[in-house]
This record gives C-alpha cells, sequence and structure tokens, in this order.
C-alpha cells in the first residue's frame, strides 16, 4: 500500500488554535447567510458547523499537488489513490463557540481501514476532533476522509431515490461564485470546485463539484429552520456527487424525535443527514 506499516499512523495527534473573528464570520454570512448585511459582535454564539472556517491550513503552494490538496497531510496514502474526498462525519455539540474566543482543535487518527470495491482499492482514514474554548470541550466530532483510485471514466455510485418529504423543499442556487467563495473561505484549492477543465478532463467529472461539507451547512440551516433551534447531534455522508451546472433542493423527513434530510438534485441523492434533539445524546 505504499505504507510500512498502516497501523504505525493510527493513533497519531495534532493540536491546533484557530478563530472566528467578526471579518469572517460576516464573509461567512454574505456567502452562505439568510441575512444580508447581518451584524456580528464577539461573543456571539458562533453557528453550528461555523468552525470549519476557523482552521485554514497555511500550506504553501509549493506544497501542493497537481490537484490543489496539500501533498502530505498526516496519514501519506499510497501514490495510486490520487482521489481525496470527504466520505462522511458526524457532530455532537456540548456548549457554543463564539464569535472572536480562541478555539483549540485536539486531533487523533483513530482508524485506518483499506478496502475494496467495484471502482477499485480504497483507504478511508477517520480523524477524532475534539474542540474547546478556555475551559469547555464545546464540540466533538468525527471526520471520515476517503482516498480513491483515479478513473479514466466517470463511474458514480448508483442513484438513490429521494424520499417524499414531510416538509416543503427548500431551493439551493448554486453558482460558480459561491464555490468560489466557500474554497477561498476554507481555503480548500482542490480544482474540482473551480477549474471546470481540470474538472471534467483530469478527473472526470461531467461539470464542477459542489463541496460535501457546503452541503452539510445547507443542511444544518434547514434543519434549524424546521425545528426553530439547533439540533444536539448532526451526522452527514455523501451519496452521490453533486454537480454545479444542477438545480439542487433540500428535503426532510421526520422520524421520531430526529429529521433525517437529503440534498437532492435531478430526483436523486446526493447527501444524506440525520439531525438530531434529543436531551439524552451522550
Amino acid at each position: 500500500m505504499g505504507n510500512s506499516d498502516i497501523s504505525d499512523w493510527i493513533g497519531s495527534k495534532n493540536t491546533c488554535c484557530g478563530i472566528v473573528d467578526i471579518v469572517t464570520a460576516e464573509l461567512i454570512n454574505s456567502t452562505i447567510g439568510k441575512k444580508p448585511n447581518e451584524d456580528f459582535k464577539n461573543g456571539d454564539p458562533l453557528p453550528p458547523l461555523w468552525h470549519w472556517f476557523a482552521f485554514p491550513s497555511a500550506t504553501h503552494l509549493s506544497q501542493l499537488g497537481d490537484d490543489g490538496h496539500p501533498k502530505h497531510v498526516g496519514y501519506t496514502p499510497p501514490k495510486d489513490l490520487t482521489r481525496r474526498m470527504w466520505a462522511s462525519g458526524s457532530l455532537t455539540f456540548h456548549t457554543n463557540l463564539r464569535v472572536g474566543e480562541e478555539i483549540t482543535k485536539d486531533t487523533t487518527v483513530s482508524d485506518i481501514k483499506e478496502k475494496e470495491s467495484q471502482s477499485g482499492k480504497m483507504v478511508f482514514i477517520t480523524y477524532e476532533h475534539k474542540l474547546r474554548n478556555s475551559s469547555n470541550i464545546a464540540i466533538t466530532e468525527t471526520q471520515n476522509i476517503v482516498y480513491l483510485q483515479a478513473a479514466d471514466t466517470f463511474n458514480p455510485p448508483k442513484k438513490r431515490d429521494v424520499p417524499q418529504p414531510d416538509y416543503p423543499k427548500s431551493k439551493i442556487v448554486i453558482s460558480n461564485p459561491l464555490l468560489f467563495r466557500f474554497s477561498a473561505l476554507t481555503y480548500n484549492a482542490h480544482r474540482i470546485h473551480y477549474d471546470l477543465k481540470y474538472a471534467q478532463e483530469v478527473e472526470k467529472y461531467p461539470h464542477l463539484i459542489v463541496h460535501g461539507p457546503l452541503q452539510a451547512l445547507f443542511l444544518m440551516q434547514y434543519a434549524i429552520e424546521l425545528r426553530n433551534s439547533a439540533p444536539k447531534k448532526f451526522s452527514f455522508r455523501g451519496v452521490h456527487p453533486a454537480f454545479a451546472n444542477n438545480s439542487m433542493e433540500l428535503v426532510a423527513r421526520t422520524s421520531n424525535e430526529d429529521l433525517t434530510l437529503y440534498t437532492a438534485s435531478n430526483g436523486h441523492q446526493c447527501m444524506e443527514a440525520t439531525a438530531s434533539w434529543k436531551k439524552n445524546y451522550e
């Protein structure tokens, strides 16, 4: 696999610090917010998932690969697995993070799995994050990254129909400026999100890819709108690539106290998520 012992990477740890200041909060809101020109001040609760904007990776341009990703971040995958994606994630929210406060993120590589599929070899890496302010753990998060082989043709997973919704659907306009701004805010130079020629000719996608975390943020916003409060737990996973040339809808169904949510395009699922408000979620 290109690594002397894959188990040696499990348990690797890293700590970094970040912040979402007032200017950054205003930039995020101007890109995905519901209220134009909303004012923020230090100490305001940070909207759920906005901590993703707090830790941009200051990787020098010379250290980026041809795809725009950093060449080496923690675990180094085999050389033939060149396609990297955020496959899924889950979060538990313990207390609010706030605008302007320093956030510390402790990260551990908790698992690495090698798998075979009809598309070829895959490696799944699981990161466990603990995010805290000066006194409390605010969020515990699991992040699953998958490395895949590059394909000669576009070979997507089987499409899954979107269930009938229990709530009115919400439409999302996907535009090139939206993808560009989101890439800039997260300091994500992966070219599949803004370089159409690269996306089509090198990675064999039919169009630009909508970021997985961006879809998750839209689903979180939708869940909060439907229940008028932020969930205690939130999980999501990619089902099918979402493309910038297609319209997107947000769909929700009730499941006991939870909501099952989907981003949908052309009648099929792109991302599935679950939001839970249960009090006993530990």
